[in-house]
């Protein structure tokens, strides 16, 4: 019996090392081929000026998000993808069918179209360096913008890459643009190689990422997913595990500054500006963000106005733990009071406080982030979690139901003129994605708990 046992597992085996399809093994994959359509997409989206305009009240809140929409669709209607729509707010949604007949969850694979609002997308020169050998990267020589190994540790390990910086005048836009590359060759190579087994997948973009009002407008129940990827992280293998919880306060103090100055020592002579400057001098310097790393959170006053005799105060507190935004939200308070004692003549002051994004921890579903890792440990490649220090695309997602985390593709500095691609970074990613697609074929979406 045990022989019969024995040789029936041996049987088995082959079987069972066939349920999960290695996609590689049924094709040819060209590492170099990928990479050059990757740098060539990449190349290509930097010429979209996708600038942000905070002051918009719209979504997209710039035309050039709309223009580069519009051309993503025609792209994806292009290379085969299924039901593409572009809505009036820019998101752009398609559909690659299963190639499993095999029940599945329904796995999207977003990213976002704008660059950050804080630096010019128009023009961008994106420039190529090819087989990085070490030593300064030099961006710009008129204005000594340069990479090097200690603004940018991370070329330790990028020998042999193929890296794409922009020209110094401008943002490169690799964030989110890398991300799009990805998932723009992820599509054309799925639907490239229908041998490849995967499940249903939905193809999303979406504007105004930074303000978080882009994501709030996608239809999540119309979109059909049941799990998310956000191609938008850094470097190789890192998957999003959490982010900073995060509350914005603001601070309104009245003063009268009409009274005649010369008489101001037994008036109602109230100076508001000094409440302000006041407040701000008594948040702990020690809890700024330029003297906190790690997991340690901060306190900064974003902006100070002042009109006649009113003065407003804006800010931000970011903990990864509730215990701790409590105790910073503490100290915030504690200054407040400590100005309000301190002017008995001032005018009504007023301390308010509004929830911005929760830490996507607790939220995250355990299956999406463990099929992650099992296409990055099949791609011989080391998970790695982040705690981001900022906020996390995937956690108002998973917030609103969307089950998602964000990971890698390779952008380096993002949001500044040092901002930088590694374009075998990307590469990684996209096999990465090839694997996770695949991995998720005859796996049904799980109940919430």
């Amino acid at each position: 019996m045990r022989k019969i046992c024995t040789v029936l597992a041996v049987l088995l085996l082959p079987l069972c090392a066939a349920a999960q399809q290695n996609w590689k093994a049924i094709m040819r994959y060209d590492k170099q081929a990928a990479k050059t359509a990757l740098a060539d997409r990449l190349t290509k989206y930097a010429a979209y000026d996708t600038q942000a305009d905070p002051a918009a009240d719209k979504v997209p809140s710039s035309k050039g998000q709309t223009a580069f929409a519009k051309a993503l669709a025609k792209e994806l209607k292009n290379i085969g993808a299924s039901n593409v729509k572009t809505a009036k707010n820019a998101i752009v949604t398609a559909d690659i069918a299963p190639t499993t007949t095999k029940p599945s969850a329904a796995i999207a694979f977003i990213a976002y179209l704008d660059t950050t609002p804080q630096l010019s997308a128009k023009n961008v020169q994106p420039k190529t360096v090819a087989k990085y050998n070490g030593g300064d990267i030099v961006i710009n020589a008129q204005k000594n913008i340069r990479l090097t190994e200690y603004n940018s540790p991370q070329l330790l390990d990028a020998r042999s890459h193929d890296l794409i910086t922009a020209s110094g005048d401008t943002v490169l836009g690799a964030d989110p643009k890398a991300g799009i590359a990805v998932i723009m060759t992820l599509a054309d190579y799925l639907l490239g190689h229908p041998s490849i087994e995967h499940g249903p997948i939905k193809i999303v973009f979406i504007p105004d990422h930074a303000s978080g009002r882009g994501p709030a407008e996608l239809d999540i129940a119309s979109l059909g997913a049941d799990y998310a990827y956000i191609v938008n992280g850094a470097n190789l293998g890192e998957i999003v595990m959490e982010n900073f919880n995060s509350r914005a306060f603001n601070a309104v103090f009245e003063g009268n500054r009409n009274a005649d100055l010369g008489q101001a020592m037994n008036s109602a002579y109230a100076d508001n500006l000094l409440m302000a400057s006041d407040f701000h001098t008594l948040l702990p310097r020690q809890r700024r963000p330029e003297t906190t790393a790690d997991r340690r959170g901060f306190i900064l006053v974003e902006n100070i106005t002042t009109q006649g005799n009113r003065s407003e105060v804006s800010g931000i507190v970011r903990a990864f733990s509730q215990e701790e935004m409590q105790e910073l939200a503490r100290l915030v308070t504690q200054a407040f009071n400590t100005v309000k004692a301190m002017n008995q003549k001032a005018g009504p002051m007023q301390l308010t406080w509004q929830d911005e994004f929760k830490n996507a921890k607790e939220l995250i579903a355990p299956q999406v982030i463990t099929q992650m890792q099992n296409a990055l440990r099949q791609e011989d490649i080391t998970p790695k979690p982040l705690a981001q220090r900022g906020p996390n695309a995937a956690a108002l997602l998973t917030e609103r139901g969307l089950p998602s985390v964000s990971v890698f593709c390779g952008v380096f500095h993002p949001n500044s003129i040092l901002e930088y691609a590694d374009t075998d970074i990307m590469e990684a990613s996209l096999r990465s994605l090839i694997s996770l697609a695949n991995g998720w074929a005859g796996l049904p979406a799980q109940p919430a708990p």
